[in-house]
């Protein structure tokens, strides 16, 4: 008697035992798009239930012999602090270049850097020394 006693308070305490809760929770994806075409071109869009949203076109290119791609897009998303952030970028041969609100930016080039490069850039161009040593 004692032993199915402890054995059902066994079976009390595992089943009474509390799951842990999931770190994430399921989103539902209410709205999705992709389509590749033919020619390389291809766009992609999506929306998930909370609404975070990403879209982006783009198209495969060739630059100096090399294939790759060249795309431009946005997408949506709530942070942590509960504001919506929105960020739109290309990204290409010259690379990745993002731009929204609340990105950092470069300071301002100072007056007299400008004033040098405008000054440089009125120059002719110099002849190369194709000297050998």
């Amino acid at each position: 008697m004692t032993k199915v006693l402890i054995l059902l308070a066994m079976i009390l305490i595992v089943n009474g035992q509390t799951r842990p809760t999931p770190k994430f929770k399921d989103i539902p994806i209410i709205a999705h798009e992709n389509v590749l075409e033919v020619d390389g071109k291809f766009r992609y869009s999506y929306e998930g239930g909370d609404g975070t949203r990403a879209a982006q076109d783009g198209q495969q290119i060739f630059v100096n012999n090399q294939a790759g791609t060249a795309s431009q897009g946005q997408y949506t998303y709530q942070g942590d602090d509960g504001k919506t952030y929105s960020v739109s970028y290309t990204a290409d041969e010259n690379g990745y270049r993002p731009s929204a609100e609340h990105l950092p930016t470069p300071p301002p080039v100072p007056a007299p850097i400008a004033r040098a490069l405008a000054y440089l850039a009125t120059l002719p161009p110099q002849k190369e020394n194709k000297r050998k040593f």
